[in-house]
């Protein structure tokens, strides 16, 4: 007679796999957007300290060459946004040959915060100055100055507003102010005030 033993076999049973897997399908769909939104966040500061690097190099560069230098934009509706070095009384297009930076996200500047979810306008109380939304120049001693017809009267401040166009719909939102002694300083909107 043929005994067959039956061993004792370890494992998992069917109902254990899918409660756990069902556990990790809730855990990631509630990470994913944490996630998305703290990359986008990253992108967004990033983006930031770009324009920051961009707007100091292009006063270095109106030093350097002795000449009013204007830092520009294009793009940033549908492609990305550039920021790039100018005479200030050159108003051609981005070329090759210009001193730029591509933005990380995918952002757009604006001259107030407009929209759903839109942050107010930081105020000038908090600034210290009435600010300028054209493009900043700096002229050949490094101060900024609002260009026009030729001449670069200083003692003017700069604000631009960034919103990043992220998928979620509300985006965040980012801020450069420029002083009128030449001090950039970025803000960010973290849904109840601005911070440095």
């Amino acid at each position: 007679m043929l005994r067959v033993r039956l061993r004792n076999q370890s494992g998992f049973t069917l109902i254990e796999v899918m409660i756990v897997a069902t556990i990790a399908t809730v855990i990631t769909v509630t990470a994913i957007p944490n996630i998305t939104n703290a990359i986008a966040n990253a992108k967004l500061r990033a983006s930031m300290t770009s324009l920051s690097g961009l707007l100091q190099n292009t006063r270095m560069v109106a030093v350097k060459e002795n000449r009013t230098k204007t830092a520009r934009f294009e793009g940033g509706t549908t492609t990305r946004l550039m920021g790039y070095i100018r005479d200030a009384g050159d108003t051609s297009t981005l070329s090759t040959m210009d001193s730029q930076v591509e933005m990380e996200a995918p952002i757009t500047k604006l001259s107030t915060p407009t929209g759903l979810g839109a942050p107010p306008a930081i105020s000038t109380t908090v600034l210290g100055f009435t600010p300028q939304t054209s493009d900043p120049s700096f002229n050949t001693r490094g101060l900024p100055c609002l260009y026009s017809g030729g001449t670069c009267p200083t003692n003017y401040g700069f604000i631009y507003y960034f919103k990043d166009n992220r998928t979620s719909g509300i985006g965040g939102w980012a801020a450069i102010s420029l002083s009128p002694a030449g001090r950039i300083k970025r803000w960010f909107w973290n849904r109840s005030a601005w911070t440095e």
